[in-house]
């Protein structure tokens, strides 16, 4: 005796789509997410490089701490009226190539995956101490005015050419130091 069953019916449409295999990608569509990938990281590593600079963020007006040596400078933006300032950025270049000029220090900060950076340096003086300006370390620290080789800052201004000692002028800020040899040594 055989019983013939009646066939299943056919599957419904919906389960007819899932039964489907998926399509892969285009290659050209995997190509372009890992382009896009790769420039997204790469933004991340420059954000990273830029946000993670005193000096890529730094204006012009502003101040910074600079420590270490010639050969190996630590940078620091901080306020204008802490001890620690002892430049004052002058100008904030577009190039590391381009040059300062006259009597600026430079500093020039240098990234594999960021923005360079070099800016001009006006150090931060103070009328009526002396300091060391022989430039044998980072900015012109305060020093007693009866050490060798020390200048006394007569005079910090904007306009008036000095009446005593020499001047040590910057255009941009424009700032005038008187500096001459001290009396009270």
């Amino acid at each position: 005796m055989t019983i013939n069953q009646p066939a299943p019916p056919p599957p419904a449409p919906e389960q007819q789509q899932e039964q489907a295999a998926p399509k892969k990608p285009s290659l050209l569509k995997r190509i372009g997410g890992v382009v896009v990938g790769l420039i997204v990281a790469a933004g991340v590593a420059y954000a990273f490089n830029y946000f993670g600079s005193d000096a890529a963020q730094t204006k012009a007006g502003d101040c910074a701490s600079i420590t270490g040596t010639s050969s190996k400078p630590e940078f620091t933006t901080v306020g204008c009226q802490t001890p620690e300032a002892n430049y004052i950025i002058g100008k904030v270049l577009e190039s590391t190539t381009e040059r300062c000029g006259d009597n600026y220090d430079e500093y020039t900060e240098t990234s594999s995956r960021g923005p360079d950076s070099k800016l001009c340096l006006v150090p931060k003086l103070v009328s009526g101490e002396c300091h060391d300006v022989s430039g044998s370390g980072m900015g012109y620290p305060v020093v007693d005015c009866s050490a060798t080789g020390a200048l006394k800052v007569t005079t910090v201004n904007t306009e008036a050419e000095c009446t005593e000692g020499e001047a040590l002028a910057y255009t941009e800020p424009k700032t005038i130091y008187c500096l001459a040899p001290p009396t009270d040594a």
